[in-house]
């Protein structure tokens, strides 16, 4: 199985990006190809009609809905930014179709530099697979204190938070693995219905 790891923050060398690491190590056992795409340095522009006519700036976005389209599995990361999600994870999101992440398992992370981090998890759920019918996990995982609990090499020294986070990754590869024959059966079937009701 291929999982993408997304890290949201538009920062260089973040703590996200640090989280999307650390999370990509403990994918290793569940997932044969782990991807991480830095939000920051793809710099994808905002999202606009060109888009669906493949105009030429969106011609860097074919081989990222190509990785995707692969995935099995997906980990969407984001800082917690006035207690909101990223710009560059949601207009990633909306970037994203059906033919790429319908009905395949994705995990909400959450990174705070304090002790919040539950506001962007609330808000991807609520809109971030309205258009692409991706599956939230109902888990999630909040790194608080971020810069506390993790090193720079990746590593996790809070122990609690670590079990959580191998269990978490061992819950999504169980979902990639169960939810694998309702995209490839589905996707096509729910064409008509794919912008909702």
């Amino acid at each position: 199985m291929k999982i993408t790891i997304v890290s949201g923050s538009q920062r260089a060398n973040s703590q996200t990006l640090n989280v999307a690491n650390y999370l990509a190590t403990l994918a290793k056992p569940h997932f044969e190809h782990v991807n991480v795409l830095d939000l920051h340095q793809l710099e994808l522009p905002f999202w606009n009609e060109g888009v669906w006519q493949g105009s030429e700036e969106w011609k860097q976005w074919e081989p990222i809905a190509h990785v995707l389209k692969q995935s099995d599995a997906f980990i969407f990361i984001t800082p917690e930014w006035h207690g909101m999600a990223t710009p560059a994870l949601k207009n990633f999101l909306m970037l994203t179709t059906d033919e790429e992440l319908a009905h395949k398992a994705a995990l909400l992370v959450s990174v705070s530099a304090s002790v919040n981090g539950v506001y962007p998890i609330s808000e991807l759920r609520m809109t971030g697979n309205k258009n692409n019918h991706v599956c939230f996990l109902p888990d999630h995982l909040i790194f608080r204190n971020c810069e506390a609990i993790l090193t720079a090499e990746h590593k996790c020294n809070d122990q609690h938070q670590h079990d959580r986070s191998e269990y978490t990754l061992q819950l999504l590869a169980a979902y990639a693995k169960a939810l694998a024959p309702v995209h490839r059966d589905m996707v096509n079937t729910g064409k008509p219905f794919r912008y909702g009701m």
